[in-house]
């Protein structure tokens, strides 16, 4: 990335279970601290105003038209990565920015608040190992490689392959986002966003953590942990790269083979 290059707008692809609502609070809080037009400049579903199920894959079409027709330069939602270019947003210049979770933590969290505390697919108050074995089976289907899906953004997965999914999500995190961060280190996160020469908007110097999930104390057995590794074989191989490279414009292509 260079040191030199002006940014005019942010756009977060807000990954489930990775850290997103704290960043999004953080967002909004600079938001305001920087007097954008909340109106027509921001948009982060959960704040301001606006509805948590007001991410764009939930707008109708009307949404999406009066959206297209705003000047903005903060948009920090649950979409995939290209997904505002595909329905026709326009942002001037932006930086890209997305943080990773570890596969297991983010799989056990999704389940933990989603499945175990909201109770979907009949799943309230059952543990994973508790899990019949077809739901089980089909929840590590689905739930799998999540973070892949999101930084590829791929529908046909059957026919281009996962192998070539996961090349095409570490080609855009180490050459189409500016910031690929990690929970496990959000404060690199927050210092890197205060690194970059933003002349339109202030961050907070520090992260306040929303939203903390109790799925770390959920007792999850060595079997079930073997089982969500291997399911999620792509979302390891991804955040491991995530890991090392912190800073993708820097990174060699050779190490998406």
């Amino acid at each position: 990335m260079e040191a030199t290059r002006q940014y005019s707008s942010i756009v977060y692809t807000h990954i489930p279970k990775c850290g997103g609502t704290s960043l999004r609070k953080f967002f909004a809080q600079a938001a305001v601290q920087s007097n954008l037009d909340l109106d027509n400049e921001v948009f982060i579903p959960g704040c301001h105003g606006l509805e948590n199920d007001k991410n764009l894959s939930q707008l109708s079409e009307e949404e999406i038209t009066s959206l297209k027709s705003k000047k903005l330069r903060l948009m920090a939602n649950h979409s995939k990565y290209g997904q505002i270019s595909k329905i026709g947003i326009s942002l001037s210049r932006p930086y890209h920015l997305t943080v990773l979770r570890h596969p297991v933590a983010r799989f056990i969290s999704h389940y933990n608040f989603f499945y175990y505390k909201l109770g979907y697919e009949g799943c309230a108050n059952m543990t994973l190992d508790e899990l019949p074995e077809q739901q089980c089976q089909k929840l590590l289907n689905t739930l799998a490689n999540l973070q892949t899906s999101y930084l590829s953004n791929i529908h046909h997965k059957k026919i281009v392959g996962m192998t070539n999914i996961l090349k095409i999500a570490k080609y855009n995190l180490l050459f189409e986002f500016d910031h690929v961060g990690i929970v496990e280190n959000i404060d690199a996160t927050v210092r890197s966003l205060n690194s970059v020469n933003f002349d339109w908007i202030t961050f907070p110097p520090s992260l306040a953590v929303h939203n903390a999930s109790s799925s770390e104390k959920m007792e999850v057995s060595d079997t079930m942990i073997q089982r969500i590794q291997e399911a999620n074989w792509a979302d390891l191989d991804l955040y491991e790269l995530a890991v090392l490279h912190q800073t993708p414009k820097a990174c060699n292509l050779s190490v998406i083979d």
